[in-house]
C-alpha cells in the first residue's frame, strides 16, 4: 500500500467512476484500475462494485477513505515542513471551536496570523465540544478549544482559562438586577437552556443543579447561543451563558448579564499526541492561545481568569 494507491483510492471513492477519475489525475484508466485492484489485494476486501455507470465504494472503502484522505494530508504537510525547516511555517491548520467561541476569537487570530504568518491557511471547523473531541481523534482537526477536564491520554491539552457563567437577560428586566445571583435563585424563572445535553453549559448547570437540590424549569431548549439571545431579547426570556459572548449586547445595554458564583467551565487547548505536530499547526497553538490570553488580561473576555500550565 503506498500513497500513489491511496491517492487513486481517494479520488475514485469521490469521482465514483474510473473515467472521471482518470481525468482528475490525468492518467490512463487503466492505471488506476490496476493501483485499486493491488490494493484490493493486498488489504484482502473488495472497496469497488463496478458496474455500468461506474464504482460504488463499498463499506470497507467508506471504512478507508476518511484514513487514507488523513495519511496523503500529512504526507504533504510532512514535504511541507521539510521545506519549512529553511523557510517561515506554511500549509494548511484546521482549528476547532464552538460557534462562541469563534465569533469572540476568529477576528483578531486571523489578522494576527495573517501578519506573522502568512503562508500558514487556517481552516476553522465550527462544533460542540463532543464532536471536535471525535474530530481531533480522527484527524479532521489539528488543534480545538474543548471543555475540561480532558481524560484522554491521546491527547496533549493546555489548560486555558476558568470562565463564570450568567444569568442574562433584557436590560430593565427585573429578574437580573443587582450583581451576581445565587445559582438557587434559577428554579424560580422558566429558562432557555443553550446547547447539547450532558456537554459544556448544559452539563455544568444540570450537575450543579442536581447537587443543589434545585429543579430548573426548562421552558424550551436551543442549541446555539444566537437563538437564545434572539429568545431572550425579543421574547423576554431568560438563559444562562457566558458574558463575553453577548459582549456587544451589553455594551449596548440591551441586556444585563449576573455572574452565577460558583458555576464555571473550564476551557483547554488540544491537539492529538500520536501524531506530531507541523511547524504551522505548532505556530497557530501559539498564536491561539496568546489571543486568548490577550482578551481575558485586556477584560474583554469578561468573568474569565486564566489558568496555568
Amino acid at each position: 500500500m503506498d500513497l500513489k494507491q491511496l491517492k487513486y483510492f481517494v479520488v475514485l471513492a469521490a469521482q465514483q467512476h474510473f473515467g472521471r477519475a482518470a481525468s482528475v489525475l490525468h492518467v490512463a484508466q487503466p492505471a488506476i484500475s490496476r493501483q485499486i485492484r493491488l490494493l484490493e489485494e493486498e488489504l484482502g476486501v473488495q472497496l469497488f462494485e463496478r458496474h455500468a455507470r461506474g464504482a460504488t465504494p463499498t463499506a470497507e472503502a467508506l471504512f478507508l477513505v476518511e484514513r487514507a484522505s488523513f495519511m496523503l494530508r500529512y504526507a504533504e504537510q510532512t514535504k511541507l515542513d521539510m521545506t519549512a525547516l529553511q523557510r517561515e511555517p506554511r500549509g494548511p491548520v484546521s482549528i476547532g471551536l464552538s460557534s462562541s467561541l469563534a465569533a469572540i476569537l476568529i477576528v483578531p487570530l486571523m489578522r494576527t496570523m495573517r501578519e506573522r504568518y502568512p503562508e500558514v491557511r487556517l481552516r476553522i471547523v465550527e462544533g460542540f465540544s463532543p464532536a471536535l473531541q471525535r474530530m481531533l481523534a480522527e484527524g479532521t482537526v489539528d488543534i480545538a478549544v474543548l471543555n475540561g477536564p480532558i481524560q484522554q491520554s491521546s491527547l496533549t491539552t493546555l489548560p486555558l482559562l476558568v470562565e463564570t457563567m450568567c444569568l442574562i437577560g433584557r436590560a430593565g428586566d427585573r429578574r437580573v438586577r443587582g450583581t451576581t445571583v445565587r445559582f438557587q435563585r434559577l428554579g424560580d424563572w422558566p429558562l432557555v437552556m443553550t446547547g447539547l445535553a450532558k456537554s459544556g453549559v448544559r452539563l455544568e448547570l444540570e450537575t450543579k443543579a442536581a447537587h443543589l437540590d434545585v429543579t430548573l424549569n426548562e421552558a424550551v431548549e436551543v442549541e446555539t447561543l444566537d437563538v437564545a439571545k434572539r429568545l431572550v431579547i425579543d421574547g423576554g426570556e431568560l438563559t444562562v451563558h457566558f458574558a463575553a459572548n453577548v459582549r456587544k449586547e451589553l455594551e449596548a445595554k440591551i441586556l444585563r448579564a449576573l455572574p452565577i458564583p460558583g458555576l464555571t467551565l473550564r476551557r483547554v487547548l488540544a491537539r492529538a499526541s500520536d501524531r506530531p505536530a507541523s511547524r504551522a499547526t505548532e505556530v497557530a497553538m501559539t498564536t491561539l492561545a496568546a489571543q486568548i490570553r490577550e482578551e481575558v488580561k485586556s477584560g474583554r473576555w469578561t468573568n474569565a481568569e486564566l489558568e496555568d500550565a
